[in-house]
């Protein structure tokens, strides 16, 4: 979930606006983040003789998001103002980056199907332990419109090794080619069933996503 934040001072002294030098970044509510709840929060802030925020409270936003909000601003430190105590308005955006056409888009996501199970019953899933990176997403083809889902072939060998990879649903030959190599370079988890049943093969889902940032 990303966030901007723009600050307005009100009061007798509109020209002491406290400087904001850091702003740590509150867990976003389970609840907002399975509904994917976004939009602006408004709030008025005090900001004491130490920077520090004296008082917060909500006058506008999401419900879901008015807590966070507090205990983000409440983590917020300033340069110390002039006149203290300073009464500052301050706005938080929070929104996600929604799928959009590539040719507009401001970057793109690689997705994984999760966990992979064989025609035998078996299951593996990528060891992310090992720092496995994605396949990679090139600005060229995300800009030229080229999204969706990929499907690979992968033989899984018992120590969990990639062997035998091939193209079942292509997308590109540029994002195809890559995608393999990445994957070759993969090591796997069994999940569930026996090693004896390693090598097997599995099918492997890639989905690549053109999305735009919020505008808030």
């Amino acid at each position: 979930m990303q966030n901007q934040i723009k600050l307005q001072a009100v009061g007798s002294h509109p020209e002491s606006q406290p400087k904001l030098i850091k702003s740590p970044v509150a867990p976003i509510p389970e609840e907002a983040l399975r509904k994917r709840i976004g939009g602006k929060v408004l709030l008025s802030i005090v900001v004491n003789d130490k920077g520090r925020v004296s008082d917060a409270r909500v006058l506008s936003g999401p419900q879901e998001l008015h807590q966070v909000a507090i205990d983000r601003v409440r983590q917020w430190e300033f340069e110390p103002p002039a006149h203290p105590p300073v009464e500052t308005k301050v706005e938080i955006g929070f929104g996600y980056p929604m799928e959009c056409p590539g040719p507009i888009s401001d970057r793109g996501e690689v997705f994984l199907g999760g966990w992979l199970e064989s025609k035998k019953g078996i299951v593996v899933g990528p060891d992310w332990d090992a720092g496995q990176p994605l396949p990679p997403y090139f600005t060229e083809d995300r800009k030229a419109g080229i999204a969706g889902g990929m499907l690979l072939s992968i033989t899984v060998t018992p120590d969990g090794r990639v062997k035998n990879v091939r193209i079942i649903k292509a997308l590109s030959p540029h994002l195809d080619r890559e995608a393999m190599e990445t994957v070759r370079q993969w090591r796997f988890k069994l999940i569930k069933g026996s090693p004896n049943g390693l090598p097997d093969d599995f099918e492997l889902r890639i989905t690549y996503r053109a999305t735009c940032n919020p505008r808030f």
